[in-house]
C-alpha cells in the first residue's frame, strides 16, 4: 500500500483521515499542497483543507508561504518525548546540569503538551523544588513564550487569550522580542519570590505522597499564575545592575522548528550588564548543543 494511503478499517474514518495525512507528509521529503494531499489520499478537497487547518493550528503541520504543507514542530516534540521514554533522555539532563553549573543557578527544559507546558528535564534548585521531568503546568501566558513565539498565529492568539486583555499587548511584545532577538529576560516583583518558594516547597512535599497527585496538580497550577515582567531590549542593555529572575530561549530541531524551551533562573536582584551578557552566552550555547543533539544519534538510537 502506498505510504500515507487511507487504510480500510473498522475504526473511526475521520481519525484515519487525519492519520493518513500525517503519514503522507512524513513519507515525503518535500512539502505537498492541499490538492496533492487530497488527490493522493482520494479525499474531498474541502475535507483535506479542514483537516490541514486543524493540524496547522495545533502545530502538527506547518503551512509554508507557497501554501504547501510539511510536518510541524509539535510532532518534533512528540518524537523527542517518545525517544525519551525509551531511555535516551539522560543526555538532556546531563546538558542541563552542565549549564546549571556554569551559570550557578537552576535550569529547565520544557515542551508544549496540548494545553500544558511539560518539564522535559529540570535541575534541582531552591525554586525548582517540586518540579521534575514529566511534571506539567497549565499553559498560561507568559509560560512557554519561547515556543509560542514560533507557533502559528491561531496558537499564539489562544495563548494570549489565557490572560486578561490588560496584559495582551505586553505579552504580544514578548513574542516579538523572542522572534527578533532569540531570547527574553524577565524579572519578578519582589513579593512574588516568597510566593514561589511556598508553592515549590508544598509541591515538593506532595510529590512524596502519590495519593496527593490531584492536590499537587492544583498547587502547580497556582505556581503557573506567578507572572514575570519581561524586559525590553533598551532597558536590558543599560549599563546598570538590574534584577533578573530568568532568561529563556527556544531550541530548534534540524528543520528549524522550535521544539523545546530552555530556561535559567538566576533570581538575583542586581545583575550587571556584563553578567547578563554572560548568562545569555551560556544559555544560547547550551541551546545550540541541545539542538545539535536532537539532530544526532541521541534521539535516533
Amino acid at each position: 500500500m502506498p505510504a500515507g494511503k487511507t487504510r480500510t478499517t473498522d475504526s473511526s474514518p475521520p481519525t484515519q483521515r487525519v492519520i493518513s495525512i500525517v503519514e503522507l507528509l512524513a513519507a515525503h521529503d518535500t512539502a505537498l499542497t492541499a490538492a496533492e494531499i487530497a488527490d493522493s489520499l482520494e479525499l474531498n478537497r474541502s475535507t483535506a483543507g479542514a483537516i490541514l487547518a486543524a493540524l496547522t493550528e495545533r502545530g502538527w503541520v506547518l503551512r509554508l508561504p507557497d501554501l504547501s504543507y510539511e510536518l510541524g514542530p509539535a510532532l518534533g516534540v512528540i518524537g523527542a518525548r517518545v525517544a525519551g521514554t525509551h531511555g535516551d533522555r539522560a543526555w538532556l539532563g546531563d546538558e542541563l546540569e552542565l549549564l546549571a553549573a556554569r551559570v550557578d543557578c537552576g535550569a529547565a527544559l520544557t515542551a508544549l503538551s496540548g494545553e500544558y507546558l511539560e518539564f522535559v528535564a529540570v535541575t534541582r534548585d531552591q525554586l525548582t523544588a517540586g518540579m521534575e521531568a514529566g511534571a506539567r503546568i497549565p499553559l498560561l501566558a507568559p509560560a512557554g513564550a519561547a515556543l509560542i513565539a514560533h507557533s502559528g498565529t491561531a496558537r499564539q492568539q489562544d495563548w494570549l487569550n489565557t490572560r486578561g486583555p490588560e496584559r495582551r499587548d505586553e505579552f504580544r511584545a514578548v513574542l516579538t522580542t523572542l522572534r527578533d532577538t532569540g531570547y527574553c529576560a524577565w524579572r519578578l516583583e519582589p513579593d512574588s519570590l516568597p510566593t514561589m518558594r511556598v508553592f515549590s516547597e508544598v509541591a515538593e512535599h506532595l510529590a512524596e505522597h502519590p495519593a496527593s497527585k490531584e492536590l499537587r496538580g492544583r498547587v502547580l497550577a497556582q505556581l503557573a499564575t506567578v507572572i514575570g515582567i519581561a524586559y525590553d531590549q533598551t532597558t536590558l542593555e543599560k549599563d546598570i545592575p538590574l534584577p533578573l529572575s530568568y532568561m529563556s530561549t527556544p531550541v530548534f530541531d534540524a528543520d528549524g522548528h522550535a521544539v523545546l524551551e530552555l530556561q535559567i533562573g538566576p533570581l538575583r536582584p542586581d545583575v550587571t550588564r556584563s553578567e547578563r551578557r554572560s548568562y545569555l552566552t551560556e544559555l544560547t550555547t547550551a541551546a545550540r548543543r541541545i539542538s545539535e543533539g536532537l539532530d544526532g544519534s541521541h534521539l535516533l538510537a
